[in-house]
């Protein structure tokens, strides 16, 4: 089973533009990857710009079709997926006007064409639109502020997601090492999950 979430990217304008992410939408899984590999704001943004509801998230901002790809699905030596996947070649991307309307998950769905995802029905004798709001997710919501800064939304006990707050929390370096990740020598950071 996948714990589904959504991550966003705040815009110039103010407004919300993400996609969804079926598998690890948990904080050491989805929460890690972003943390650690996602703080240039225009990584995450070359991702969601691609439009694809993503399988799995990868540390590099490539988007590639699981099937065409299957080599892959790998892990990296971090455990972690080297490229993002998708599997379902329609567009799908989330657009929301606030970090509330995104914690209320009543963002609309962008469909080909950007159109808004939603259905038609007879009300009253008229033909009624009505867009689909928000996405069904296991608890997790993601947003990258202009700055680069990540903040994560939380599900509480009785379902309903917390206000915003840093995910820089959740973490702190453990140790800092060398080491070769994806073919690229680099400092990396061993990052551990503070419990709450």
């Amino acid at each position: 089973m996948g714990t589904r979430t959504a991550i966003f990217k705040e815009q110039a304008d103010g407004t919300y533009q993400g996609i969804y992410c079926h598998w690890d939408g948990y904080i050491e899984g989805v929460g890690a990857v972003l943390y650690e590999h996602y703080q240039d704001p225009e990584k995450i943004q070359k991702v969601i710009n691609q439009k694809k509801g993503l399988s799995c998230l990868g540390v590099k901002e490539n988007v590639l079709y699981e099937y065409d790809n299957v080599g892959c699905r790998e892990l990296t030596c971090c455990g972690w997926h080297e490229f993002c996947l998708y599997v379902r070649p329609e567009t799908e991307m989330y657009l929301a006007q606030s970090l509330e309307e995104i914690r209320e998950q009543q963002y609309l769905t962008l469909t080909d064409l950007d159109r808004i995802d939603g259905w038609t029905e007879l009300v009253e004798g008229k033909v009624t639109f009505t867009p689909y709001r928000g996405s069904d997710n296991n608890g997790y919501l993601y947003a990258q502020r202009q700055s680069g800064e990540w903040l994560v939304s939380t599900m509480n006990c009785n379902g309903d997601m917390k206000d915003f707050e840093s995910l820089s929390k959740y973490f702190h370096e453990k140790k800092t090492k060398k080491e070769t990740f994806c073919g690229e020598q680099k400092i990396s950071k061993e990052l551990v999950v503070i419990p709450e």
